[in-house]
């Protein structure tokens, strides 16, 4: 009763496991492209030319003060020292 049928074509890789090895396989490739892309992006919208290294001048940017009005940094850039405080709020 084990015996192969002669001339009839054998199924190898196709038993009730091999679907799901597929299946396996084809979410962990997707997985992978996903998290390739999304690192990706994040490498390009954070703009990996702007990181701050220490020695080189700052970028022009406004903040608010405490009372809410903007100050520009230009203002007391080569003038004044600037220090840079920031809290942590809970909101």
């Amino acid at each position: 009763m084990g015996e192969a049928i002669r001339g009839a074509p054998r199924r190898v890789g196709r038993g009730p496991g091999a679907r799901w090895k597929r299946a396996w396989w084809l979410t962990l490739a997707v997985l992978g492209l996903l998290l390739a892309a999304g690192i990706s992006y994040l490498g390009w919208s954070s703009g990996g030319s702007r990181v701050a290294t220490e020695g080189a001048p700052a970028p022009p940017f406004v903040l608010p003060d405490q009372q809410g009005r903007p100050v520009d940094f230009a203002q007391y850039l080569g003038r004044k020292p600037v220090v840079l405080v920031f809290y942590m709020t809970y909101g």
